[in-house]
């Protein structure tokens, strides 16, 4: 395993630290936001809980003008809370630079002194070395790119290019020739690395029917390429199901079938096996895995992953279960390390898009959070045990415009006797609900406000993670957040 150092005093992560705890502070004030349900709006009466200055300014604001002012449009001449405008600025300097595009949005650990970063990818000192494999075939295969973009978004097309050009570096710096994708889907991001750029990729998916879907994909590729590139030699991905665990003798085992089927199906004479760990968005706990497998292991030579789903995060911790947070020594011995599973569920949400809908009056599909509030304080009463009970997922459209409509979409797996009646939209206090679906509209926004705090913390603490094993981490945005909201890789780099 890895030898810990103990707590690096570099300026960044000495930054990470402090950031950290004036986070928790800020979120002693207002954390509540963050753990609140926008469902419990009206049973919980959140809008109450609002300081006054705030409540006076806010209930007369449209949705519009508050997308502009919570994205910083200077041209907002409305006269704010002093409190308010605080919190926007305390929030905007303590998270994490979004911005893809900036050259100040890395965080890098001074302890490592071999790597530069760009706006554009991660740039290794030795200038002089291509940064990836640029044979012939490689240049080939490029003209043939729209074979690799069957079947793929606009958003996963943007995410595979990016990330996998920097792993690509990754393998040659590190001499590297094997790839271990987590987590792998149906084998884009794969097939991206084992036909552009050479490697030699094993797919880890636990849901078969992925795997199977991913290897027809793949033959399909090679037959399209073939036709144009005859003599195309490729070593097709492995799509396996392996159980990442934790604890390291289950680790040691993984790995050592992990090394098997590099060496049954690439035909691997080194002696030495190494290999290097991308994950595109694992899911909760299977980033904090796939961190502890690479500080763990001596094989595992770099790491570039891209976290999600933070709400699926365990933070207990037994004999066979490792909390996915906090991982670092140092989040774990800070008193104010709790983030509730709604912070951690909002923090996956983009501000960015967040601010577009409403600049734009495109929030059709926010105004459903109000519909739902509602539709809780109807099922409640009609029984209290049906609180917070799990509803079908219904967008506001313009062919289901009204509340009543919702409401019996969203409810339609219910028993009779649960679903609302229509005694229940004869209420009139069902119409002082829903003129205020405006203050619910920017309540949400409220709490997307500070939801990049969240994230903040917990890519931070992995950041740290990898510090306190003196393994130089680097965090950078590299994708765009409209497109992508999770948009952070945290990358390190074993140096021998």
């Amino acid at each position: 395993m890895a030898a810990l150092v103990g707590t690096c005093t570099c300026r960044t992560c000495s930054k990470a630290r402090m950031t950290i705890e004036r986070i928790f502070n800020l979120l002693d004030t207002y954390g509540w936001l963050l753990d609140s349900y926008v469902v419990d709006f009206f049973q919980e009466q959140l809008w109450e809980r609002l300081p006054d200055n705030w409540k006076t300014v806010l209930q007369t604001v449209s949705p519009e003008e508050f997308g502009k002012w919570l994205a910083g449009d200077i041209s907002c001449s409305r006269i704010w809370p002093l409190s308010l405008l605080a919190l926007r600025q305390a929030a905007k300097y303590l998270q994490l630079n979004r911005d893809h595009r900036s050259d100040e949005s890395a965080w890098r650990c001074d302890r490592g002194k071999k790597f530069e970063c760009n706006s554009e990818n991660f740039v290794l000192e030795n200038k002089n070395k291509e940064p990836h494999d640029t044979s012939h075939q490689t240049s080939a295969l490029n003209k043939h790119n729209n074979l690799f973009l069957k079947h793929i978004k606009i958003k996963k097309q943007h995410e595979i290019q990016q990330i996998a050009r920097i792993c690509a570096d990754c393998a040659q710096e590190s001499n590297t020739k094997c790839i271990v994708d987590v987590g792998a889907g149906v084998g884009h991001l794969a097939r991206s690395l084992a036909f552009k750029y050479g490697l030699r990729v094993i797919c880890i998916e636990q849901d078969a029917l992925l795997s199977q879907q991913a290897r027809k994909r793949d033959k399909e590729l090679l037959i399209s390429l073939s036709k144009h590139l005859p003599d195309l030699i490729v070593d097709v991905p492995q799509h396996v199901s392996i159980r990442l665990e934790n604890n390291n003798s289950d680790q040691s085992k993984t790995v050592e079938d992990m090394q098997q089927i590099f060496y049954d199906n690439f035909n691997l004479n080194e002696e030495k096996f190494r290999f290097g760990i991308v994950g595109l968005h694992p899911c909760g706990d299977l980033a904090a895995t796939l961190l502890r497998l690479y500080t763990s292991r001596c094989e595992t030579k770099f790491i570039c992953i891209v976290g999600c789903c933070y709400m699926k995060l365990t933070s207990q911790y037994t004999k066979d279960i490792l909390n996915g947070y906090p991982l670092s020594k140092y989040l774990s011995s800070f008193a104010k390390h709790k983030l509730s599973y709604t912070a951690l569920e909002v923090a996956c949400h983009a501000i960015e898009n967040y601010c577009d809908k409403l600049m734009t009056g495109n929030y059709e599909d926010l105004i459903v959070h109000a519909y739902r509030a509602i539709l809780e304080t109807i099922l409640i009463k009609r029984n209290s045990h049906l609180r917070h009970t799990q509803v079908k997922n219904v967008k506001v459209t313009k062919s289901l415009s009204t509340f009543q409509q919702y409401c019996m979409a969203a409810t339609a797996d219910f028993e009779p006797n649960f679903r609302p009646e229509d005694s229940d939209f004869q209420n009139p206090q069902l119409k002082l609900y829903l003129n205020q679906w405006q203050q619910i509209v920017i309540f949400g926004a409220l709490r997307t406000m500070l939801a990049p705090l969240v994230e903040t913390v917990v890519l931070l603490d992995r950041f740290l993670y990898l510090s306190e094993h003196n393994l130089s981490p680097i965090l950078k945005p590299i994708f765009d957040a409209r497109l992508s909201p999770r948009n952070f890789l945290l990358f390190s780099m074993k140096i021998e």
